[in-house]
């Protein structure tokens, strides 16, 4: 694992990075990014919304090499989104680290649940969070991806 790695809070700078890279992930499995819709987070990643996102990215000296989105859905749930981490930085632990700080934020939030969807080609993502405890739920996802996941918070 890289030890000069950070996990800070996203600004709005990192919108045209963070999206470059995320969507290019998208097209390589075969998923054209959707930004007026499902991708909307993602696409907005880093700017002011009016709803209370909490974004981070991971930074490896100057660039940005991850991202994650927790997006409420109700006072007790929240929806995990907008996880990325550059083909070539994969495998080293940003992706944990990512999301133990999502995870953190969320508790701290008071979230007793998180939610995430995500498609059958994305399976070290799916390993990943299966190895955190999230459950596949039997529920098909409305937004068109394959997989509904959800995790319980303490």
């Amino acid at each position: 694992m890289n030890t000069n790695i950070q996990i800070r809070r996203a600004i709005p700078e990192d919108n045209e990075e963070v999206t470059d890279f995320a969507f290019e992930i998208m097209r390589s499995m075969g998923v054209e990014p959707d930004p007026e819709n499902i991708d909307y987070a993602l696409a907005t990643f880093g700017q002011e919304r009016g709803i209370p996102l909490s974004e981070f990215v991971a930074v490896d000296g100057e660039q940005l090499i991850g991202s994650i989105i927790l997006k409420p859905i109700s006072p007790t749930v929240a929806e995990m989104t907008g996880f990325y981490v550059r083909p070539n930085y994969q495998g080293q632990g940003i992706g944990p680290q990512l999301m133990k700080t999502l995870l953190s934020t969320a508790i701290e939030v008071g979230y007793k649940h998180v939610e995430l969807t995500t498609n059958w080609n994305m399976t070290a993502a799916i390993c990943l969070y299966e190895s955190f405890g999230w459950v596949r739920q039997s529920k098909k996802p409305e937004n068109g991806a394959d997989y509904l996941y959800s995790l319980s918070l303490p």
